[in-house]
């Protein structure tokens, strides 16, 4: 606990899971909480440098009370006894207020970045070139042979392997990342502090190729929530993805969908001849078809200027709304003729900057929005 700094310690104190009952902040109470200390001039490690009652003597929120937020605060020696377990199997946190949290994850998701992440291994691949590689558990033979063989090829040109450490197609595309020596980011949903220790990836990690993370606490066990929720911190985390098979429903179905409603990053689907399997899906929803792996440079140019001019517009579009409402706070309406826009754009474009937190609705004016104050490093 003596290398983290006080502003982490009260960040872990708030937000992560040390014993069973522990109600800590969720990643959006801890954002709006944050968001207050900062509006006020404050930090988390006011909470421990001073009097934490009196640093919260004027909040008022009816879920996140001061007595709930003191009591989180409360549990350094649990903290300290479950770092000490986690440091003992080569486990470290970092948190948003940390200069090794992934750029990717704060740039994208904003306030729904997790406060905290868990890791073991090298934290400089977390900001690599990646590929984002999706798929089934339960995969077929040939399915599972050839994403091996991408994973290999992507760790030859120069390209980290991003997927999800579970059985099955994820597994083998870090496998094959691994065996051809290349970097890889493993994002896992439960049990991380038991494949830190397993076989298959503890060489990986002491060798500086291989780091595994995950928003979830070391000891957590399985859970369908979770592993939907870790999903979209995969895509993130890379620059371009493929999957190479999934169904009409569960995890890689959904984590596709959610990708193309965020455009976090392209996305190219493996063709195949299985009726039963959502790829032809994919692919007809706007999905890339997976062509040789001869050269895999497309992976990040294809279909590139019609993309950037769709994202030159949007951009074009998210700044004037955030001029709009950095002067004064108005409705959708009253934005959408002060742009002269239609207003079912610019209401698109409101609930994304809403999601991405860029911009807030008016406390006692739900109707109106206003440009939200930023949280660097929170």
């Amino acid at each position: 606990m003596n290398d983290l700094s006080l502003n982490a310690q009260a960040i872990i104190l708030l937000t992560a899971y040390f014993n069973k009952g522990d109600k800590p902040l969720t990643i959006m109470e801890y954002s709006k909480f944050a968001s207050w200390l900062l509006q006020n001039n404050m930090k988390p490690s006011d909470l421990l440098e001073l009097n934490a009652r009196e640093v919260l003597e004027n909040w008022d929120d009816t879920k996140i009370t001061q007595d709930r937020i003191l009591s989180l605060l409360s549990r350094g020696n649990a903290m300290a006894i479950s770092l000490q377990k986690w440091q003992n199997c080569g486990i470290w946190i970092i948190t948003r207020a940390d200069p090794e949290y992934p750029v990717r994850l704060k740039k994208r998701l904003g306030q729904k970045a997790p406060p905290i992440l868990y890791g073991a291994g090298n934290k400089k691949i977390l900001n690599t070139k990646g590929v984002a590689i999706i798929g089934s558990r339960d995969a077929s033979s040939d399915d599972l042979d050839f994403t091996f063989k991408l994973g290999e090829k992507l760790a030859q040109s120069g390209y980290s392997v991003v997927s999800g450490a579970a059985r099955g197609i994820d597994e083998s595309s870090m496998l094959g990342s691994i065996n051809a020596d290349g970097t890889t980011i493993g994002v896992v949903a439960d049990a991380l502090m038991q494949k830190v220790l397993s076989k298959k990836y503890r060489d990986a990690i002491r060798n500086n190729n291989l780091v595994l993370i995950s928003p979830y606490y070391p000891d957590a066990r399985f859970s369908a929530g979770n592993a939907m929720g870790r999903n979209k911190y995969i895509y993130v985390l890379a620059e371009s993805s493929i999957v190479i098979h999934s169904g009409l429903k569960g995890g890689t179905w959904e984590g596709a969908k959610e990708n193309f409603k965020n455009g976090w990053v392209s996305l190219f689907v493996k063709k195949n001849d299985d009726v039963n399997s959502g790829n032809q899906k994919l692919l007809e929803m706007g999905g890339l078809e997976l062509k040789d792996l001869d050269s895999l440079d497309y992976l990040f140019t294809t279909n590139q200027d019609v993309k950037t001019a769709t994202v030159s517009k949007k951009e074009a579009l998210d700044k004037r709304i955030l001029e709009l409402l950095s002067l004064e706070k108005l409705t959708l309406k009253e934005i959408a003729e002060k742009l002269e826009e239609a207003q079912n754009i610019v209401k698109k474009t409101i609930d994304e900057l809403l999601n991405s937190g860029d911009i807030e609705k008016h406390p006692t004016s739900p109707l109106r929005f206003s440009k939200a104050i930023k949280l660097p490093g929170l």
